[in-house]
């Protein structure tokens, strides 16, 4: 009796252990990083009645994202986390059709955290390169410090608040296997961002619309 149980025990554990491994790899962490294409940011405002629509010069900018997922055979279901800073020292504001050109004090910067969740489709073949494409949905964080906007001489103060809106992306991208459970992969990402208003005693309201972004990231996929 105890020879069976021994050699039931290893028995069920050479099935269990390399099933085990082999479900335990459909986990992966993901770190990377790139750049950033921002569309310029338009919005109004309304002072004593006249409309001012205005638009903030932005920069490309540096942005970081770090992946949580698991693998469905070829679909896959991931959490994403991003960072990026827009950054803009100009503005041009239109009114009655006569546009001007204005200044920031100091520049205008913007923090954008971005948490989606993706579903993912792999095209997977008999190579080490597998290509995929997936679409996001989920919030974004816009925070920037308040600033001085001084426009045809005139010096206007704009809120620099905290917005949470609504955001959807559309990724694609290929992983390529360097090494067990390791690949490096690149990706392309559109995201968009919900329009929002800023308003409050002492400032100017603002009303933003929806902005967005291209990056092109690169970086590691972990499977575990």
């Amino acid at each position: 009796m105890k020879k069976y149980l021994v050699s039931t025990s290893l028995i069920l554990s050479s099935i269990v252990a390399p099933s085990f491994a082999e479900e335990s790899k459909d986990f992966y962490l993901k770190i990377g990083g790139g750049i950033s294409f921002p569309s310029d940011v338009k919005g109004n405002e309304t002072v004593s009645g006249t409309v001012y629509n205005g638009t903030f010069n932005t920069k490309n900018a540096g942005v970081l994202s770090v992946g949580f997922g698991k693998e469905f055979n070829d679909y896959g279901l991931q959490f994403e986390y991003s960072k990026a800073q827009f950054k803009t020292d100009k503005i041009s504001v239109t009114s009655g059709g006569v546009g001007v050109t204005g200044s920031m004090t100091p520049d205008l910067k913007a923090d954008v955290n971005s948490y989606m969740i993706y579903g993912l489709k792999e095209f997977n073949n008999d190579s080490k390169f597998t290509p995929y494409a997936g679409i996001g949905l989920g919030l974004a964080s816009l925070s920037a410090d308040d600033q001085t906007a001084t426009v045809a001489g005139t010096a206007y103060s704009l809120e620099g608040a905290s917005e949470t809106v609504f955001s959807f992306a559309l990724k694609g991208g290929a992983a390529y296997e360097i090494a067990d459970n390791t690949s490096i992969y690149s990706e392309a990402t559109y995201q968009n961002f919900a329009s929002y208003e800023v308003s409050e005693a002492g400032f100017e309201t603002v009303n933003y619309d929806s902005t967005n972004y291209f990056a092109v990231t690169a970086g590691l996929k972990f499977n575990f």
